[in-house]
């Protein structure tokens, strides 16, 4: 069963309708405060304090068989259940604490659950090949390291899906992607977080991670060679200027080459010490303008047809002041989608194709609503 939801524009809510995601204000002291929380039933009263605040709407769950949204084709759809998420999360927590206590601690019972989350992973994502993955979606847990491993996972996952790999490929993907950073568990957690530029020992102190990862499962025989491969050659970079081989081309395995994408647009899209998060856009242009120098081409363009920068139902401010609603991909170009303006609810602005509209772009997925 997939999750639907909508984004309802504040004079269509009516009583009754569920909300689907929490709704905060947002102020300069405490950042936000909690109005209405997931799961709650609107009632006059409650949307009558949202036109007080002026909140331009709310995340509605939908069903088609009690609930006719305006718009149908604006609902979101999750490919991965909020209770797979978390049991991947502690699944992977588990194995990182097993490779952080030693050789003394190896549990290859860890190793197989850790396999189950994949193939739970590949599996949903099969199950719902057309949905696109948001990225947004992927932003739910505050702890970086197991959130970023997950996201890298569903992502890497949603690649070889496009590329056609076979069943048990897709599952061993799946879990080289969740344990890639695995190494990183070796190094100091004051160079992980540190909030500036990493100086040139440090930098290289980072880049043993890959090989401390791989290494790991080699000798206590935990993963089989196409896991070890991926885990070592993951910031290996197309044209032979990463690390820790300087491999290039199709000389990097198949796993370094997806993970490589799906890490760096995880990494950019993130809330880190040093910088803020990249928008959706700049990050599917960064991967776009690296490709053949960091990534492979073909890779990137698999990614491009699996992820949904700005998905069906989110609502985003555009570069002329307007907020509006997405209605409908442009698969040739990703970060131009179709949207509704939430002023003028009857008019669409294409904003790839359209000539009065060819300068105008989304910067940013709002946050003013609803948590994303």
């Amino acid at each position: 069963m997939v999750c639907d939801m909508a984004f309802v524009p504040i004079n269509k809510l009516k009583p009754g309708m569920i909300l689907d995601r929490d709704i905060y204000l947002f102020n300069n002291v405490t950042s936000r405060i909690i109005m209405l929380r997931s799961g709650q039933t609107l009632s006059e009263a409650y949307i009558e304090r949202l036109h007080e605040f002026d909140i331009l709407g709310a995340y509605i769950h939908t069903n088609e068989e009690k609930e006719k949204i305006r718009n149908p084709s604006q609902s979101i759809r999750y490919p991965i259940k909020k209770e797979l998420r978390q049991e991947a999360l502690l699944s992977v927590q588990q194995v990182y604490k097993m490779f952080n206590q030693g050789a003394q601690k190896i549990n290859v019972s860890s190793i197989n659950q850790t396999m189950n989350i994949s193939k739970k992973l590949v599996n949903s994502l099969k199950c719902n090949v057309e949905a696109k993955i948001s990225i947004a979606n992927l932003k739910l847990y505050d702890d970086y390291t197991y959130n970023h491993s997950l996201g890298v996972s569903i992502l890497s996952i949603a690649i070889g899906l496009e590329l056609g790999l076979k069943t048990q490929d897709l599952y061993d993907l799946g879990l080289c992607a969740l344990l890639h950073d695995i190494g990183k568990m070796a190094v100091p957690i004051s160079i992980i977080a540190k909030p500036a530029k990493l100086t040139e020992e440090e930098f290289n102190i980072v880049k043993q991670h890959p090989g401390k990862g791989a290494l790991f499962f080699i000798q206590h025989h935990l993963a089989n060679k196409s896991i070890c491969e991926g885990i070592l050659t993951h910031h290996e970079k197309y044209d032979g200027t990463g690390y820790p081989r300087g491999l290039s081309g199709e000389d990097i395995p198949l796993f370094g080459r997806i993970i490589s994408v799906a890490d760096v647009y995880d990494a950019l899209t993130s809330v880190r010490p040093y910088r803020k998060p990249s928008t959706p856009a700049e990050a599917i242009e960064y991967l776009m303008g690296s490709s053949g120098i960091a990534f492979d081409l073909a890779i990137v363009k698999a990614f491009l047809n699996k992820v949904a920068p700005y998905p069906i139902g989110s609502c985003v401010k555009l570069s002329n002041g307007e907020v509006a609603i997405i209605v409908k991909q442009n698969d040739n170009n990703p970060t131009r989608p179709i949207v509704r303006l939430l002023k003028q609810p009857d008019v669409l602005m294409d904003l790839c194709f359209q000539r009065d509209t060819q300068n105008i772009v989304i910067e940013d997925i709002c946050s003013i609503t609803t948590e994303l």
